[in-house]
Formats: C-alpha cells, structure tokens, sequence
C-alpha cells in the first residue's frame, strides 16, 4: 500500500525517516521471499541427490538479508543463491589441488541435466541454464504480483588445505577460490543491532547504485564495504553515509579485498568514476543529516539519489509509488506522519515530477 510522504510531528530526525520511506518501497514482497526460498531449498535438495555430496549452502543477497525488490520492478523478481559442495573423495581428478586437475565444465553440465530432471515434475515450466559460474533455475511462474524468482546454484569443491571453495569458470573451464559460505557468516553475524543496521545501510546503497543504467560497482563489493565500515552504534543515515564516504576513501586507492580474504580483489570497470559517484551521494547524504529537522531540504538532498522513491513533493506519493497505484486502483494511500508539526493531509493522487538529472544520468 503506497505511503505519501507528508510533514507531521513524529521522529527526530527527517534523514531517517525519508530513508525508512525508501526502504519500504524497496523492500521484497513477503509473498515472493517465501516463495524464493521454497524454491532455492527444492534446488539444494536436488543438488543434494546428485552423487556423493558433502552439503549445500544458501548464499547471495537473499541469505544476507539485503535483496531489494522494489514495488514497481516487481516482475523483475528475485535471485535466490545457493551452492552445493562435491564429496572430493568421489571426484579425485577435479580441481586445481588433484594431480589431474580436471576443470567444471563436465561435472556442471551433469549437474544441470540431473536438476532438470529433478525439478521438472514440480517445475513444468523450468529452464536451465548454465552460466559463467552458476546454474541459472528460471522457472516461469510468475506470482500474483508479478516475482519470478531465480535461482543460482553453484557446484563447488572445498580446497585443500585452506579456506573457501574452489567454483567454476565455464569460459575458461577452469576454478577460482571463493568462500561464499563465509560472505552470508560475516553479514549474517551477532550483535542483531549491527546486523540490521548493515543490511539497511546496504540495502539503501544497492538501490542507489542502479539508479544508472550500469550501475558502478557490483552488489557484492556494496556488501563489502558494509562488512568494512559500518560499525556498532551507528544509525541507518550514519551507516550509509560511512558505507559512502569511506568506501570512496578506500576505492580511491585501491580495488576493495575479499572480506572473506580468500578471492582476488573485487573487479571495478571505472574505479575513478566509482569513487566520484561514491562521494556525490556521501554528500548528498551529510547535506540532509546537516538540516535534519528541515524535512524539505532533506527531500531536495535525497531526490536525486533516489528519484523513483523519494516524492517530488512533501504531500506526494514517489514514482515508484505512483506506479504501483496504477496498477492497484483499490490500493488506498496512506499518509506518513513526518518531521516538523501539522499534517498536510491524505494524497488521493500525485504529479510526479521525472524531469529531476542526477548523477550518471544520460539525459
């Protein structure tokens, strides 16, 4: 149900709340997360029955608590990641640590056909596909509101003697070292306080990230900088200002490192523009928390970072919001109390303004 954002007395700080505002509306469906995990644990379970495995894991942004989904890209649906560890007793020639040192691609497309025929009885309509490191599970049953949700499986083997997993490259038929497994440990980690502050500060920074076409840098390097720089105490608006400021510091003068110290450094195409962009959006951000009782100037601060869900007015409901209430004419809109004294009342319908340029934006 769409949120107008309108003044009204309540929380302290404008920054927050207009950031909680975005991150209801980039939050995934109840019904499409459930939904994805049935699906990654019927794909584990079925992985599990290949052969001589030793387990299966659940990785990736919908283990981390950090998928976004946002209500009007709601058909684009979530990617449900998992993995499944090989017994290396059954396969002795397979990876870089056996003397044969037999590459994926066999064992992946085996892996591949042996889900197929698993699924399908369930999953009529499923479609398999191997990629560079994964098997994509797309299975082409939309919900109700319109998530598909995916799944990537990973076949992997535990490396000899160190850390993390060997996993495929199919272009090149040969394995890299990873640690999925300890990625989701680090960001699924007690205390809960900074857990969930983490995961919001890198939910909002995800969807800032694709505001662009192309977006700058990958999820997993937003999720590392989370891992790096937020830290005990901090609340939403001050996490993700850290996860901006510092990680344009640390991008600045080098490539982010695995957090889980076992893979090459996190590839960035355009380090440089990264960092710019990275630091235009900390700015932004200060600027909001530095007239956080002014629930305007925090609208205007936080527009163009997040122009789908941040209303072109204080009584307005966003794009994004405008979006989904076009496509549920019986949804009623609520207004949300904010900032200063004096509600300005329900919002029936909006204008949104589309027209606001922002940071990378080609127009």
């Amino acid at each position: 149900m769409p949120q107008a954002f309108t003044a009204a007395s309540g929380p302290p700080s404008c920054t927050l709340e207009m950031l909680d505002v975005i991150r209801s509306q980039i939050a995934p469906d109840d019904v499409a997360l459930k939904e994805a995990r049935e699906r990654r644990h019927a794909a584990r379970d079925a992985a599990e029955k290949f052969g001589s495995t030793n387990r299966s894991f659940a990785s990736g942004s919908l283990a981390h608590r950090t998928a976004n989904c946002p209500i009007h890209h709601r058909d684009a649906g979530l990617d449900a990641d998992c993995g499944v560890v090989l017994d290396r007793r059954a396969y002795p020639t397979l990876g870089p640590d056996s003397a044969s040192q037999v590459g994926p691609v066999d064992v992946v497309n085996q892996m591949a056909r042996h889900l197929e025929k698993c699924l399908k009885p369930a999953y009529p309509k499923l479609k398999v596909k191997v990629t560079k490191r994964a098997i994509l599970l797309t299975f082409n049953e939309a919900l109700p509101g319109g998530e598909d949700p995916t799944v990537d499986i990973v076949v992997g083997l535990d490396r000899v003697g160190q850390p993390g997993l060997w996993i495929p490259n199919t272009e090149t038929n040969t394995w890299d070292p990873s640690h999925p497994e300890k990625h989701t440990e680090l960001l699924t980690a007690d205390p809960a306080s900074l857990r969930l502050v983490r995961q919001h500060a890198i939910r909002l920074a995800k969807a800032e990230n694709k505001r662009i076409a192309k977006p700058l840098l990958c999820s997993f390097n937003i999720e590392a900088f989370g891992t790096m720089f937020v830290t005990p105490g901090m609340n939403d608006a001050h996490a993700l200002l850290a996860l901006w400021r510092d990680g344009a510091d640390d991008l600045d003068r080098r490539l982010t490192p695995d957090p889980a110290g076992v893979s090459s450094p996190i590839k960035v195409e355009d380090r440089a523009k990264a960092v710019e962009k990275l630091r235009y959006a900390a700015e932004h951000l200060q600027s909001a928390l530095d007239h956080d009782d002014d629930a305007e100037w925090v609208r205007r601060a936080l527009a163009p970072l997040f122009p789908d869900f941040v209303p072109p007015a204080l009584n307005a409901m966003s794009t994004a919001q405008v979006v989904e209430a076009s496509r549920n004419p019986h949804a009623k809109s609520t207004q949300l109390t904010f900032g200063l004294g004096g509600v300005l009342g329900l919002v029936g319908a909006a204008t949104v303004n589309t027209s606001v340029r922002s940071f990378g934006d080609p127009r």
